[in-house]
């Protein structure tokens, strides 16, 4: 739709603008004893020399009023993780401050202790547009914090944005983590392993701090990252995923498929019942084909985008490549499984995906077991 000028609703361009993306911050002030605080998007970079920034906020603001009367405010800017903390601070609650860990700024100005960034500083001028006051201000003092990725928003509602760099440097240092490419109980160099993938150091520590999250990795006593141990908790999560999305494939695939991509997938399969002696190496790229092709026959790519992202081809590897040949049994419910695929027999399909899963968690615990309970 096109709209102009003269005709332009507050509503109109409200859904307009939304379509532009933009950080999150929540702007902080004192005066008269009071804390003040209101959450804002409308923070833009004004100048370099001297560092300013160019802040909006609504007129009937308290904040707003606080920081025109103060001539001090900070600028907080908020991770991805704190959506309930810009919500909290855009209410009309008495004490939005109220549980949180604030910290005096050069001039007593609250700050917020976790957010990703601080700006304090001084009103240089402030005028009026619209419903909104502008103060253009100089930034005095700055601090920020690493690992993390800032809170988004767009067309109303609070999100992640996820750089690309980011993206990449998680995806590769997982899959080498879980490939056993990276060296075990060793420190991970984030510069030598930036240098090696051809990413920002940044990107290396986001990506870590990640993984740390997701308890592929964690810090040793003196604070850097080493690579978390393999335990079952996390095989069984992961398998259990990858049952999930193998039941949503099957419904979206057994009994639709031509005669060439069952065939395509009877080779695969017939690839997987391991001939002794079949090295565990190939086992594992056999196996790992086979399943991720079904799950590609459906034809969804966020499906398939789910599936690779739990690595599980990885896991099994860093489980069993201790083992030189593969056991026949591994692989004991893929003819039953090609077999109801061929047949079109979604129930037997399903319950073949159920017991090869079954017996993939009881093969990892007795392997962890055998090695104390964690790799």
């Amino acid at each position: 739709m096109t709209a102009h000028a003269a005709q332009l609703s507050p509503e109109e361009f409200r859904d307009a603008i939304g379509h532009f993306a933009s950080g999150v911050t929540v702007i902080t002030a004192a005066q008269g004893g009071r804390r003040f605080g209101s959450t804002a998007s409308a923070v833009s970079s004004l100048s370099l020399e001297p560092p300013m920034l160019l802040v909006c906020l609504n007129r009937q603001s308290a904040t707003g009023r606080a920081v025109a009367e103060a001539g001090h405010f900070a600028v907080n800017v908020l991770s991805q993780d704190q959506g309930a903390l810009a919500r909290q601070f855009a209410s009309k609650a008495d004490d939005k401050f109220a549980g949180l860990d604030v910290t005096p700024g050069e001039r007593g100005v609250p700050l917020l202790a976790d957010a990703l960034a601080h700006y304090e500083c001084r009103v240089a001028e402030h005028v009026t547009g619209g419903t909104h006051s502008v103060f253009l201000a100089e930034v005095h003092a700055v601090r920020t914090r690493e690992g993390e990725a800032p809170l988004a928003y767009f067309r109303g509602e609070f999100g992640r944005l996820e750089l690309q760099q980011d993206s990449q440097a998680h995806a590769r240092l997982r899959a080498q983590l879980l490939d056993r490419r990276l060296p075990i109980g060793e420190p991970l160099d984030a510069e030598a392993l930036a240098s090696e993938l051809e990413l920002s150091p940044k990107a290396v520590r986001r990506a870590l701090a990640k993984l740390s999250g997701e308890g592929l990795v964690e810090r040793d006593e003196n604070g850097e990252f080493i690579i978390a141990p393999l335990n079952f908790a996390a095989v069984e999560a992961a398998f259990r995923a990858r049952l999930a999305i193998q039941l949503g494939a099957a419904d979206l695939t057994v009994g639709r498929l031509d005669q060439d991509e069952l065939a395509e997938l009877r080779r695969l399969m017939d690839a997987t019942l391991a001939v002794d002696p079949t090295p565990m190496g190939v086992w594992l790229q056999a196996n790992g084909a086979f399943h991720e092709r079904m799950i590609e026959l459906a034809g969804s790519p966020a499906l398939l985008d789910s599936y690779r992202r739990l690595m599980v081809p990885g896991i099994m590897s860093r489980s069993l490549l201790t083992d030189e040949h593969a056991d026949p049994a591994m692989a004991a419910a893929h003819q039953a499984l090609m077999e109801a695929y061929e047949h079109g027999d979604l129930d037997a399909a399903r319950a073949a995906l159920i017991r090869d899963t079954d017996a993939a968690i009881a093969l990892h615990r007795d392997r962890l077991a055998a090695v104390g309970g964690a790799i």
